[in-house]
């Protein structure tokens, strides 16, 4: 056998060695994917490395859950605080639909800077329903948990579960979407500042922006198909949310955002102030045509006719205007949606 093997290669065996790594190479992708499958299935890693984690308090023996000192470490309780901590169950009802309110890009999402220069502010929400969702002047940010910055967290509590029913699942998903927001949050050390800022607090405390640079490294690289579909999208406006919440909800908004009566009644004022003015202007223009008597000044009865038709017929031109640009917007949000979604579709369904 020894002999064999060190007997050189024939003209024809090195021809045929050539051609099989040239088609190696080119199938490497295939081929990892076979390997893989043929493994079988294993515990996913955390998605970032262990010398990259920002909290090594799991590290050591530990009682309860790092920023969370009233949860035990136990893994029943630990699966109820991610659950109402990450999940949202009226996000997952109106995921399916979120297309018609949002950008279909999960790096739809401005950085913090960002956020300022479009006269936003950041207001902190633990509600995770609400994380980049925003409305008018104002944004909401869900802070980053301690504990998802804990590489053995992950390990235990969320990748290490052997439960591989419909609520781990929807707690593993939910965990990789919220995290990899981040990413597109603190693109800069302008966007670290502010997440640092003490009224804020949007990361853990004593982190440097190299440490949270290599943090965030993979992040960018989880696929839509492991995390929430709420995450296959970015920001998405809370207007849009509560006008469709009646309809994918069945309640009437989705997030109240007044809590006064006078607040709430104010929003309808403009409207309804120009409604006003406009049917007001409508029918002083008729009754101004109407009053005027057949037997008066010809030049008189002329100028006051065409003053009122002038003034019903401007007035009648700008509603009408209004009313088309607003159609106009309305029709090229709805395309660009249905061709963003047959886009996505099509890549989707398309053979590797």
């Amino acid at each position: 056998m020894p002999r064999l093997l060190s007997t050189p290669f024939s003209p024809a065996h090195q021809q045929w060695a050539t051609v099989l790594s040239a088609w190696l190479e080119r199938h490497e992708l295939i081929c990892l994917a076979f390997a893989i499958i043929m493994m079988g299935p294993g515990p996913c890693p955390p998605p970032f490395a262990p010398e990259d984690q920002l909290t090594r308090e799991l590290d050591r023996p530990a009682r309860y859950v790092p920023g969370h000192p009233q949860v035990p470490l136990r893994f029943e309780a630990v699966q109820d605080l991610l659950a109402s901590d990450l999940c949202s169950d009226d996000m997952d009802r109106v995921a399916d639909k979120l297309w018609w309110m949002s950008t279909q890009n999960p790096a739809n999402i401005s950085p913090l800077h960002r956020q300022l220069v479009k006269r936003r502010s950041i207001v902190v929400t633990e509600d995770p329903k609400l994380h980049l969702v925003w409305i008018y002047d104002r944004i909401f940010i869900k802070p980053l948990p301690k504990y998802m910055t804990s590489y053995v967290f992950w390990k235990d509590y969320i990748f290490g579960s052997e439960d591989s029913g419909a609520r781990a699942n929807r707690i593993r998903r939910a965990a990789l979407g919220y995290l990899r927001t981040y990413y597109y949050l603190v693109q800069h050390e302008s966007d670290f500042r502010i997440a640092q800022d003490p009224n804020l607090c949007l990361i853990p405390p004593g982190v440097t922006w190299e440490q949270f640079c290599n943090f965030t490294s993979n992040l960018v690289g989880i696929p839509n198909r492991q995390v929430s579909p709420r995450y296959a999208y970015g920001e998405i406006r809370l207007t849009r949310l509560n006008f469709y919440a009646p309809l994918l909800l069945g309640r009437s908004s989705f997030q109240r955002v007044e809590y006064q009566y006078g607040t709430y009644f104010a929003r309808f004022f403009g409207p309804l102030l120009f409604v006003i003015a406009f049917v007001s202007v409508i029918l002083s223009g008729l009754q101004v045509v109407a009053s005027v008597q057949e037997g008066e000044h010809r030049g008189w009865v002329s100028a006051v006719i065409g003053v009122g038709v002038t003034a019903i017929l401007m007035s009648a031109g700008i509603m009408m205007t209004f009313s088309l640009v607003l159609i106009i917007k309305v029709v090229r949000e709805w395309n660009f949606a249905i061709r963003e979604r047959l886009r996505l579709r099509g890549e989707i369904q398309a053979p590797v």
